[in-house]
């Protein structure tokens, strides 16, 4: 059996790297899966007097 001593190399540091962008690619596929897929395309022209609107309808539900 031959046993190898070589400790910490180029391949090991390449593979922990690649891990960890991995798993960050995977995590920003994921959250923009979900944000694209929760948005409802809503847009309005005005966005202050949109604004405006809400704030009046959340009073109102007060």
């Amino acid at each position: 059996m031959k046993t190898s001593a070589q400790g910490f190399t180029g391949l090991h540091m390449l593979l922990a790297t690649s891990a960890f962008f991995g798993v960050v690619i995977a995590v920003n596929v994921t959250m923009a899966f979900y944000a694209a897929s929760s948005w409802s395309g809503l847009v309005v022209e005005n966005t202050y007097v949109a604004s405006q609107e809400f704030n009046r309808k959340a009073a109102a539900m007060k």
